[in-house]
């Protein structure tokens, strides 16, 4: 197998420093490369859309979700990681492109619910679909038992950091 960007920096290491463990780096550097290419891979597929990450992430949480009452900002924000003033700006911007629509929440008068239109679930469910086709193509060298195989080590990876 050829040597890739992360077998030259280890490969450095050792010539520079022979006696620091960089073995990590075999894993840990190769997740975060593959990370930022597939996320360039993605933003790709979006920009025909017109859709950043975040907003294609909130059209299809809101689709995915698919709460006939609506869903709080809250609930997004927490999903998203971000803070509700971010979300607010970000759901301004999309509810001015005619994706998301704000109703009153029955329960709190205070309190608005979000859905998507009928334009946005349109255009969540094609956006959807160009991210499946970037992600199949990420993985693309790997067959289905090693996608399984990794997606468990992965997972593995993803419980301990979560658990934090």
């Amino acid at each position: 197998m050829p040597k890739d960007s992360i077998d030259r920096m280890v490969d450095e290491w050792a010539a520079s420093d022979g006696a620091l463990d960089v073995s990590a780096l075999q894993v840990v550097g190769r997740l975060f490369r593959t990370a930022g290419h597939g996320q360039a891979a993605v933003v790709e597929a979006l920009r025909p859309f017109g859709l950043s990450y975040a907003d294609f992430d909130v059209l299809n949480t809101l689709r995915r979700r698919d709460d006939p009452g609506g869903t709080h900002p809250r609930d997004l924000a927490e999903t998203a990681l971000i803070t509700s003033g971010a979300m607010t700006a970000r759901l301004d911007r999309l509810e001015r492109s005619g994706l998301v629509k704000r109703h009153s929440d029955p329960e709190d008068r205070r309190a608005v619910r979000i859905r998507l239109t009928k334009a946005g679930a349109d255009l969540a469910a094609k956006a959807l679909d160009a991210v499946l086709v970037a992600d199949e193509d990420i993985l693309s060298p790997l067959s289905p038992a090693q996608r399984r195989t990794l997606a468990t080590l992965l997972k593995k990876l993803l419980l301990h950091a979560e658990a934090g």
